[in-house]
């Protein structure tokens, strides 16, 4: 379920980039189980199904760039994250083997292609949900993306040099379980994108309503906003931060409160 979640999430934040009385970032539940019993959650198949009807678009060469289940004229490039991989794979001779967690059917893989099909080897390892999986492997794997259900399969059959969490640890139901394994996995390169941090002390769990007009339903589920010092120390003991970034230079809401998705880079300690 937490994967999924994800999927629905960067056309919506550029959506309610505006402060909305209906729809966005709301409440400060005291756990993830008080925020899940207030949603109204999701059409699993639907998401789903739309997804892969656009993400083939961009296999085929029908579109330019997909975002979940949106289409778009031109790729909508992250700068941040392309200079990550250009850079581990550096380190490597030209070789990238990464795992992107929660990475649907390849949009990010889609996304930067262009840029890295001159490497000596390219493996894209997505984790995803069951159904996700299936769908991936039935019409999306190739010699570069192959799918996974959990970090210890990949793992079983891949020396991963970058662990990439994009848009999805705020999803989790236990967000610093997935950084604990990530921390004693001992992959040597770690990135975090498009968090978007508590500005307080503590986390701060919401639920985040979405309009309709995105797949055409309505939809609430539980989002962290997390304590920035908390995901810091629960990488700190065995990988170095080497810097910061802003995935993009839009304002969003939680309730009127403003905040903008952030990353970090981060290599193992030696």
């Amino acid at each position: 379920m937490f994967y999924l979640v994800k999927e629905l999430i960067p056309p919506v934040a550029h959506s309610l980039r505006w402060f909305s009385f209906n729809y966005g970032w709301k409440g400060d539940y005291k756990n993830y189980d008080e925020a899940k019993q207030k949603c109204s959650g999701y059409d699993e198949q639907a998401i789903l199904n739309k997804i892969k009807e656009s993400t083939l678009k961009v296999k085929n060469k029908e579109i330019a760039y997909e975002r979940d289940g949106i289409s778009y004229d031109q790729v909508q490039m992250n700068f941040p994250m392309l200079s990550v991989l250009l850079y581990v794979a550096s380190k490597n001779d030209n070789e990238l083997v990464l795992i992107d967690f929660g990475g649907s059917l390849g949009t990010t893989f889609y996304q930067n292609y262009e840029y890295l099909k001159h490497l000596k080897k390219l493996k894209w390892c997505i984790i995803e949900q069951p159904s996700f999986v299936e769908a991936g492997k039935a019409s999306f794997e190739n010699e570069h993306i192959v799918f996974y259900d959990s970090i210890s399969a990949c793992l079983a059959e891949n020396k991963v040099q970058l662990f990439m969490i994009c848009n999805v640890l705020q999803y989790l139901e236990k967000p610093y379980e997935l950084l604990e394994e990530v921390k004693n996995s001992g992959i040597p390169h770690v990135l975090l994108d498009f968090i978007g941090y508590n500005d307080k002390a503590g986390d701060r769990i919401t639920i985040q309503y979405v309009p309709p007009v995105f797949y055409g339903i309505e939809a609430s589920y539980p989002c962290y906003f997390p304590d920035r010092n908390r995901v810091k120390l629960s990488l700190a003991s065995h990988y170095e931060k080497k810097y910061d970034f802003l995935c993009a230079p839009e304002k969003y809401y939680l309730q009127l409160k403003p905040f903008r998705y952030e990353g970090s880079f981060w290599e193992i300690k030696k």
